[in-house]
């Protein structure tokens, strides 16, 4: 009986998506997140249509620096599902200069945080975009 509650209280956590090509990142995020949200990591641009067509996340964790499709063209892919045209978008970057936060901010990112990722940090960030 137990077990079955405990599910039912992951599913009602809100849903996170993070894609990041390094899963390194992906694990630090997961472990900064996992006792508040459901968190799902992706390595690939590529892998968020499926995704998006079976689940509707509440906030989006990108990189911005990916081989194949980076978090800018990715940003225009999530917002061209309806659903998810006002979803916040943080952008993860290593290279935290001010046009990438110019660029992000432009492309409506909801925040920007610099790798490597503090987890207190990005817990504040996420609670406060998803309560918002």
């Amino acid at each position: 009986m137990g077990e079955m509650k405990l599910k039912a209280d992951e599913y009602e956590k809100p849903c996170i998506l993070a894609v990041d090509d390094v899963p390194v990142v992906l694990n630090a995020i997961t472990a900064a997140l996992e006792s508040d949200y459901r968190v799902f990591c992706l390595t690939k641009g590529k892998q968020v249509e499926k995704f998006l067509s079976m689940h509707t996340p509440e906030l989006f964790l990108l990189d911005i620096e990916m081989p194949g499709m980076n978090g800018h063209e990715l940003t225009r892919v999530i917002r061209g599902f309806k659903e998810h045209k006002n979803t916040p978008i943080i952008f993860l970057t290593g290279n935290a200069t001010f046009y990438n936060y110019q660029t992000a901010m432009e492309e409506g990112a909801a925040d920007f945080v610099a790798k490597p990722v503090d987890p207190s940090v990005l817990l504040e960030k996420v609670k406060s975009l998803i309560n918002r």
